[in-house]
């Protein structure tokens, strides 16, 4: 028993190495990851619509940081949700503060473009030295959207 033993003993790295020498190895291929463009679009005067819209689209940004996917994020900006580009906000309009804090922290991610609509600011008759500092003026937010869509943009909208 222990000479049969001691001969398969001998024996298995005989058979490990033909085994292994069968292994064929296959390269990975990497998946391209395919860049998530995204035009979230406001229009809603609700505010505190506004402020929760503003919070997922923070949440969206950092999962895709988080799963290293590539993304370009535009948020629009026109008809009832203008007056958020606005700098001049009451004192203690709390809605509104809150609303400017989550812009500015959506502005800081990378591949961010904020855009308010020059037609509506102009007739909302917000002054463009009041505009938050990060905020791009764009002459037309709808034909800003098509090109967006046309150049395969998702588009969200805002309006409730």
């Amino acid at each position: 028993m222990k000479l049969k033993t001691m001969a398969l003993a001998a024996l298995l790295p005989v058979f490990s190495s033909a085994q292994i020498s069968q292994i064929e190895v296959v390269p990975v291929i990497e998946k391209e990851v395919k860049t998530q463009n995204v035009v979230f679009d406001c229009s809603s005067a609700n505010k505190k619509f506004v402020a929760s819209r503003l919070w997922l689209i923070d949440l969206s940004i950092k999962e895709y940081v988080s799963n290293n996917t590539p993304y370009n994020v535009v948020l629009t900006i026109h008809s009832g949700c203008t007056d958020i580009v606005s700098l001049n906000v009451d004192a203690d309009d709390k809605i509104m503060k809150n609303i400017h804090k989550k812009l500015e922290i959506v502005s800081r991610h990378e591949n961010v473009s904020i855009e308010a609509c020059q037609i509506a600011v102009d007739r909302f008759g917000i002054e463009h030295k009041d505009l938050h500092p990060f905020i791009t003026l764009v002459p037309n937010s709808i034909t800003r959207v098509i090109s967006l869509q046309n150049d395969g943009y998702a588009f969200i909208p805002f309006s409730k």
